[in-house]
């Protein structure tokens, strides 16, 4: 698997800038894995970045890891923001 650490620069929400928060790792299923630090609220930012384009391109997410900790996965039924 090759982790995409998202950067500052591709944030959009002025939180995301400031310390504190967790880090989400949402593993897809084509095998890239997207980290994003300075989460203040994991399912909603999760929701967020469940877009169309990115499983179009990487796939669906598989799996959810909050702080290295798996969360969610594929087979759980439930949805990847209901964590």
């Amino acid at each position: 698997m090759s982790d995409v650490k998202v950067t500052d620069n591709y944030r959009t929400n002025p939180l995301c800038l400031k310390p504190g928060g967790s880090t989400v790792k949402a593993i897809h299923e084509k095998g890239k894995v997207f980290v994003y630090d300075k989460v203040k609220s994991p399912g909603a930012y999760i929701k967020r970045i469940n877009t169309d384009s990115k499983i179009e391109e990487h796939g669906a997410i598989v799996e959810i890891l909050i702080n290295d900790i798996s969360v969610w996965t594929s087979g759980s039924g439930r949805q990847p923001w209901e964590i």
